[in-house]
């Protein structure tokens, strides 16, 4: 029947059935009244399609990278081919020396890199039970500043398990291990008989009415599963332990009327009848309950909950908030109930305290992901003060850090929460609403920002987050649906794996690029210097082209290849920019290009000046072994070309012996020698060629040597960068 008042929330308009709502059982009549875009979940797919305008730190680098390269061809075409017609040079040879010059300076080779940089490093993150959707993903995740983490399955184990009852001023223990409805409850060590304690029996009762959780044993597994909320399935294996059966509920108390939990009311309303008389049974968040409770059940009587009685009982769920535990407000009422929200008469019982332990591998976890210089915040739903013990618990909540509520959020303008989010670690009693709102703060302050979630709810956080992260075992379709990465075990720890893959991918295109820029640079001084100088064209186009497809596609493949680098977590970036290109990057490139160039031009000259048929011949030789020397250099930072891991590559290997191959062919073998202008070289010139070559070497070994000795003294002077603390302090279980 139509509902006649307006504003009313999704889960009290009992006479809707919603889109994605399965029929098990029996036969009706509905009314089609929303299709599409226009259903519920329809309103969350179109606010998902309003927030997909995430762009990825790879794409966006690649994209100013590919900007600053056609800007830096433009120029440089212009400025050979003026510096070419001014010395007298034939038109048409400079014409396709500019454009063999311009073909090298566009790195043709760098997109199929990083494509197989990328698909590499998703091969290598599906051997981890991570599957990713969106291959640059992977590489925004070794970017990634924030990592915003949902406590219930993510932190933790996802079994709430109910651990203890508070009702008629004691406390019982309640044993039993996951979903199994086995257990006893014990009164201050001894194990009771339920016969003597109506409140237990009371507690259970309302635990077994208003859970709506199924259980079910899976024989093949030999373990018990769950459908349907996990408090609750908490809450239905107290009733079970204590003798409250579903089945035989049902069956003798059958459900009259029902008010859903959710956000605002933070209650769950379940009205049974039983002979005649209607039982109203009440489950939710203690202040929600404690506010709308008139009396209180004591030794078999009801009394009025006195405001001091009320204080004692906040107190009483403070401390359980405290140990980390989900604490569930139990009430009741009898007779019929017109108001199921405020119920007339409602009678406080006793609060049940459910703990999720954590995961065994969190606190490793989230130290090491602080240690690669993230930033860990839990968002949660449960009361600040669970969600600070087991953030605290965790690792997450530390000293001087801050905890802010929904109520507080909900207060907050957008740039009022940008500043309060600042020194805050943990986000309680917060909404789906909520979760959206603490995305976009990080976002507006330039943080990029993972975001774990599970449920249809927090699809449009999911999306709005530069990477969003769910559950495979848990997480909902449609979550999965707006996720880049699936954790396939639910395994928290598979994060801190993306994040290494994240900087390996981010170092490894950095080495592609280095490569190609030296490389190249080396090429466009040469020719510049050249005319620079009043000396003639070192390179033909056509050897141009040579170097340019076949020594650098085989090197750029080989360095896309590089086995990742040890401790790449430990190696914070010293400043949070994700640009491909900085400065010393740019630094090493020019200095790499300039020894390429002088090099080549002293060996052409001295050529040029006897054999000027053999000079051509020389400078192409040269400057592809300064390439594939170059490319060895180009593995590593930091790191000696002659390290432990010297032989780690096979690839760089392989391509070394095949580019030495077809340069020998294109120096001595005919066909070559008439395409590419080459003459034959003696075993004097080709000696003379390594060891010109070998100064890129050398002169990178000695900026390596330089970076290294000063590492070396800081550490020894006490002192080391904050990431290789905490990495090492992660490490180390007793630090």
């Amino acid at each position: 029947r139509p509902i006649a008042e307006k504003g009313i929330p999704i889960s009290d308009q009992r006479n809707m059935v919603w889109k994605g709502t399965y029929a098990v059982a029996g036969s009706g009549r509905a009314l089609v009244v929303a299709t599409g875009l226009n259903t519920e979940i329809g309103k969350i797919a179109k606010e998902i399609t309003g927030l997909n305008n995430v762009e990825v730190p790879l794409h966006k680098g690649i994209k100013t990278l590919a900007r600053a390269i056609l800007i830096l061809s433009a120029v440089l075409s212009v400025l050979v081919l003026s510096l070419g017609v001014a010395r007298g040079e034939e038109l048409g040879h400079m014409f396709f020396t500019v454009i063999a010059l311009a073909v090298s300076v566009i790195p043709e080779g760098l997109p199929v890199a990083v494509t197989l940089i990328l698909a590499t490093g998703v091969w290598r993150m599906s051997r981890k039970n991570v599957l990713v959707k969106n291959m640059q993903a992977v590489e925004t995740m070794g970017h990634t500043n924030i990592i915003a983490v949902d406590k219930t399955g993510t932190l933790t184990k996802n079994e709430m398990v109910a651990e203890k009852l508070y009702a008629n001023g004691r406390f019982y223990d309640i044993s039993g291990s996951g979903y199994e409805p086995k257990g006893s409850v014990r009164f201050e060590g001894k194990e009771i008989a339920l016969a003597d304690t109506a409140e237990v029996v009371l507690a259970a009762k309302i635990a077994a009415a208003t859970a709506g959780a199924r259980l079910t044993f899976i024989a093949d597994a030999n373990d018990w599963k769950i459908s349907g909320d996990p408090t609750e399935a908490a809450m239905k294996v107290f009733g079970e332990k204590i003798g409250f059966r579903a089945e035989v509920l049902e069956e003798e108390s059958p459900k009259v009327l029902e008010l859903a939990f959710d956000y605002e009311r933070k209650i769950h309303v379940v009205v049974r009848e039983f002979q005649k008389k209607r039982f109203l049974a009440l489950a939710g968040a203690p202040e929600a309950v404690l506010s709308r409770s008139m009396l209180l059940w004591q030794d078999g009587e009801e009394a009025f909950f006195s405001p001091e009685e009320k204080r004692a009982a906040e107190k009483i769920f403070e401390g359980l908030a405290r140990g980390g535990y989900r604490v569930v407000a139990l009430a009741y009422a009898e007779g019929d109930e017109e108001n199921l929200e405020s119920p007339a008469h409602l009678v406080f019982v006793g609060f049940l305290a459910i703990r999720d332990a954590l995961r065994p591998e969190v606190k490793e976890t989230v130290a090491l992901v602080k240690a690669t210089g993230m930033r860990v915040v839990m968002i949660t739903g449960d009361h600040r003060l669970t969600a600070e013990a087991i953030a605290r618990e965790a690792g997450i909540f530390e000293k001087g850090d801050r905890i802010l509520t929904g109520s507080e959020i909900e207060n907050f303008s957008d740039v009022e929460l940008e500043n309060e989010i600042v020194s805050a670690s943990v986000f309680a009693r917060v909404t789906p609403a909520h979760k959206l709102r603490i995305v976009k703060a990080y976002r507006a302050r330039g943080k990029v920002i993972a975001m774990t979630g599970d449920g249809v709810n927090d699809a449009p956080s999911l999306v709005a987050a530069d990477l969003g992260v769910t559950l495979g075992k848990i997480g909902t379709d449609v979550a999965k649906e707006a996720s880049d990465i699936v954790l396939l075990d639910d395994n928290f720890k598979n994060i801190v794996s993306a994040a290494e893959e994240g900087r390996n991918i981010y170092q490894t295109v950095r080495k592609v690029i280095i490569y190609l820029f030296s490389t190249t640079l080396g090429e466009v001084l040469v020719i510049v210097s050249a005319l620079a100088l009043g000396l003639p064209l070192p390179l033909l186009p056509t050897q141009i082209i040579w170097l340019n497809f076949v020594t650098d596609g085989f090197f750029v493949v080989a360095l896309a290849l590089e086995p990742k680098e040890k401790k790449l977590l430990a190696n914070r970036r010293e400043t949070e920019s994700t640009k491909l290109v900085d400065w010393p990057m740019a630094w090493r490139s020019i200095m790499m290009g300039i020894v390429m160039c002088a090099g080549t031009l002293v060996v052409f000259s001295r050529y040029y000046a006897s054999e000027p048929g053999k000079a051509l011949t020389m400078s192409l030789t040269l400057l592809a072994v300064f390439q594939w020397l170059n490319a060895w250099n180009c593995r590593s930072e930091r790191g000696s070309v002659f390290g432990r891991g010297m032989l780690r590559n096979k690839s760089l290997i392989l391509a070394t012996a095949l580019v030495f191959m077809l340069q020998f062919s294109a120096v001595h073998f005919p066909v070559f020698q008439k395409f590419l202008h080459t003459s034959p070289l003696s075993l004097y010139d080709w000696i003379l060629v390594g060891v010109v070559a070998a100064s890129v070497i050398l002169i990178d070994e000695a900026r390596k040597l330089i970076l290294r000795s000063r590492k070396t003294f800081l550490e020894k002077a006490g002192i080391k960068t904050l990431a290789r603390v905490a990495y090492e302090d992660a490490g180390n279980p007793a630090a």
